[in-house]
């Protein structure tokens, strides 16, 4: 999904942007929507935002000063400009910073909304086809490069795995492995941004094994970086929702309590998690659950109603039925395909 930015000091006009325009159908999510160009280098640098629509009119800073702001900061970051005024100084300075359109507000509020986003997503998608070596990879690497620009491999276990899974195909040649270690770089740095940490430098990797131990590596310690402080970003509050969950498996968890503990409201819980984790909250609930009735049924000699009941599940006939719906077996099945009967 391409992560959507709204800045414009106007607020209806940014609710009604961020209501009335088809989203999700060209492939689309609002990341959130501020008021100033001010705001919106905080939000840049807190968030993963791939496309900015600013209003080229603001108090404190103009559209074009954010956007020569912006590009210091996060240079991969799009923009497309809206303004009342149909001014040719304008589109050029549009331009020259790069921005993918220029758009009247005039005109959008009498074109068709579809044909806008269809036609700023065409244009996005050749820009970031020429821009990103990742593209002219293979499938593989391509594939690798989606997975790292979400960051859900960071947050989302079974995302992670799945991203190691996608490694372990890539051709060995070093070639590969050397644009492997710009994209990881990049990703690193973007997320190092959003958790306010110190930049790491990415090391030299013989082949794609390593470079999948050194990434799992530094997601644990990342984990024990951020599990003893709390600086109230959005990435920080879902790392914090997600050890606390991991914690407490065995209770009847629910996001209203899990957004208590991290002092966030219920539904902008809800938003910040899927966007980050890539799954809802009951989906992410559901699958670690899964996975740690998985670990104690091969490492312990358990009944299967213990560990339902160790994993949040207190009807076994429910445990059950996800459980098979989710591995394609019975736990009982599971735990003799451990032992090798």
């Amino acid at each position: 999904m391409i992560r959507v930015l709204i800045v414009d000091d106007d607020k209806l006009a940014r609710r009604g942007l961020v209501s009335l325009m088809n989203w999700e159908t060209y492939g689309m999510t609002v990341a959130g929507d501020v008021q100033n160009g001010k705001m919106a280098l905080q939000f840049v640098r807190e968030h993963p935002v791939d496309l900015v629509f600013v209003d080229i009119d603001m108090p404190e800073m103009s559209g074009i000063e954010f956007m020569e702001e912006c590009r210091k900061v996060k240079p991969d970051i799009q923009f497309v400009v809206l303004s009342f005024f149909e001014d040719f100084s304008y589109v050029q300075a549009t331009l020259r910073l790069g921005g993918l359109d220029y758009i009247s507000k005039t005109s959008m509020e009498l074109d068709n909304g579809d044909a806008i986003l269809q036609r700023i997503v065409e244009k996005y998608e050749q820009r970031i086809h020429r821009a990103d070596p990742p593209r002219e990879m293979g499938k593989e690497l391509a594939e690798i490069w989606k997975e790292c620009r979400t960051q859900h491999w960071f947050f989302c276990d079974s995302a992670f795995e799945r991203l190691k899974g996608l490694l372990g195909k890539v051709a060995p040649q070093a070639s590969n492995v050397r644009r492997l270690e710009m994209v990881i770089a990049r990703y690193i740095g973007e997320l190092e941004g959003m958790l306010e940490l110190p930049e790491s430098m990415v090391p030299l990797f013989s082949d794609t094994e390593e470079l999948a131990g050194w990434l799992a590596s530094y997601r644990e310690k990342t984990y024990e970086k951020v599990a003893g402080r709390y600086l109230g970003n959005d990435a920080e509050r879902i790392l914090k929702a997600i050890f606390y969950m991991k914690e407490h498996l065995e209770e009847n968890l629910s996001t209203s309590a899990v957004a208590e503990h991290i002092g966030c409201s219920r539904s902008y819980f809800c938003i910040i998690f899927k966007r980050l984790s890539g799954l809802s909250f009951g989906d992410y609930l559901q699958q670690i659950r899964i996975e740690r009735a998985k670990e104690l049924l091969r490492t312990t000699s358990a009944s299967v109603t213990e560990i339902a009941f160790s994993s949040g599940y207190n009807d076994i006939y429910y445990f059950n039925r996800v459980f098979r719906k989710a591995v394609n077996c019975s736990p009982v099945e599971y735990r003799k395909e451990r032992d090798g009967l």
